[in-house]
């Protein structure tokens, strides 16, 4: 580590873990606690400072968005952590049973675990995966995006205020302290963000063995089944693309639906879109992040203009982006391979739920599959045939809002695991416990090898 800043602060983090390696039940209810006063009490400061970082972000979006959902988070684990905490009973073999052999599982903590979190939901994307880290009883060192500087200068003030650095720490910077971070020998790393940067962090942290969870997005498409409501779907897919301006790793990418569909839908959603502007407004507005990002966009759409069919609808609802859809542009463009992350929408003309299972299968596996229809038979297909973080019918980002639910991808949308529970595994190390019984089996499988023995390696087998 180059930076005395950085080494200072996770020095002090991995010290005060040794100091207390195992917290108790009460200290992580209170740190939990912490977290929900610090989101609370400064609530209307920090729905500012977001909207500071976006240019402009609705505050009731915020608010919802990045307040609300991480309350939950905090109020779920709080209800659930001393069941978490709990041993898990294990059945130990028929013969150590015999013994009187006890086994089980215990959660331990990990250590200190570094957390990296994108801009597009900079308090959430920071703060959720915290509350995992410290009902599983670590410490934590968070970088935030240096894209949302006002948001990260505010996380890393009321951190200090509400944790001390032996508890939780921040260092906020560019690109250099971010490549300096991934190189500490933190005992676990989650990162949200690109799959390109994502293949850094796994090189770095390789060095020193550090396990990874890492949040990726991906391209996530939407199968419009021959049974959907066009109406409703057009609704849901609106609300993809207009809630954060699209802005979300889960929101939808890509959309599957037959020619015969395609006008109606197009319809439907010119309808959905105004209904959003006009019962909205620009109030509850988001803006595309910065003028990079809106260049970026102009660029992938640009692209397809010679090529494909692209239709604008126009509105205040994307605050200085219009709703832009694509409709079949070449395989080559970037469009087709790169995550959109924005109020643009790509639409594939597909034939069946065959060849629509047959087209995700050619990309990489994404962090979610929305399916709109009514046959719990194609559900039941796109399940069995497909790979994907998680599978949603006949809804939208929804599945985000349940702490029950595990959040994360496979392949190219991730690895591992967190939220809820599966957080709290995630961030701890789940030991086997064996306890010796009060009969000392050792003599059956220790030389010289007797006629017993010969008996018993033969039951065993058939147990």
């Amino acid at each position: 580590m180059n930076s005395p800043n950085l080494e200072t602060q996770f020095n002090t983090l991995r010290n005060a873990y040794k100091a207390e390696p195992f917290p108790t039940l009460a200290t992580r209810l209170d740190r939990l606690r912490r977290v929900k006063a610090l989101l609370l009490d400064n609530e209307a400061a920090l729905c500012e400072a977001l909207s500071s970082d976006f240019g402009y972000r609705s505050i009731d979006q915020s608010s919802f968005a990045d307040i609300t959902t991480t309350v939950k988070s905090v109020n779920h684990a709080i209800k659930n952590l001393k069941f978490w905490m709990q041993a898990e009973r294990r059945t130990p073999d028929f013969s150590l049973r015999m013994s009187g052999a006890k086994t089980y599982v215990e959660a331990f903590p990990k250590g200190v675990v570094g957390i990296i979190s994108p801009w597009n939901f900079p308090v959430n994307l920071a703060l959720s995966p915290l509350v995992s880290v410290l009902a599983a009883g670590n410490r934590a060192l968070i970088k935030p995006s240096e894209i949302t500087p006002h948001t990260s200068a505010l996380l890393a003030e009321l951190i200090a205020k509400y944790f001390s650095a032996e508890e939780v720490s921040v260092v906020c910077g560019g690109v250099e302290v971010a490549q300096e971070f991934v190189k500490i020998p933190f005992d676990h790393i989650i990162y949200t963000g690109g799959e390109t940067v994502a293949r850094y962090i796994m090189r770095d942290a390789a060095e020193n063995l550090v396990p990874l969870t890492l949040e990726l997005g991906g391209k996530s498409p939407v199968i419009v089944a021959a049974s959907a409501n066009l109406v409703y779907t057009a609704s849901r897919v609106a609300f993809g693309k207009y809630f954060n301006a699209g802005q979300i790793c889960i929101a939808p990418d890509y959309l599957l639906i037959s020619k015969g569909q395609l006008e109606e839908f197009l319809i439907e959603l010119k309808s959905a879109v105004e209904h959003l502007d006009s019962s909205t407004g620009y109030g509850d507005a988001v803006s595309v992040v910065n003028p990079r990002h809106r260049d970026r966009l102009n660029d992938l759409v640009s692209e397809c203009e010679a090529d494909a069919r692209v239709v604008r609808f126009s509105g205040v609802n994307q605050s200085d982006y219009q709703l832009t859809v694509v409709i079949d542009p070449p395989s080559h463009v970037a469009l087709q391979c790169s995550e959109i992350f924005g109020p643009v929408l790509l639409i594939k003309t597909t034939g069946d739920i065959s060849d629509q299972i047959n087209l995700i299968n050619e990309g990489s596996h994404p962090l979610v599959i929305y399916y709109f229809g009514k046959s719990e038979k194609e559900f039941n297909r796109v399940a069995r045939e497909t790979h994907s973080g998680g599978l949603v019918k006949n809804e939208i980002i929804f599945q985000y809002a349940n702490d029950d639910l595990p959040f994360g991808g496979v392949g190219g949308s991730g690895m591992g695991k967190y939220r809820g529970e599966y957080g709290f595994k995630e961030f701890s190390n789940n030991r086997a416990v064996y306890k010796s019984g009060f009969v000392d089996i050792s003599g059956f499988i220790t030389p010289p090898y007797s006629g017993m023995f010969r008996m018993v390696n033969k039951i065993m087998r058939k147990i």
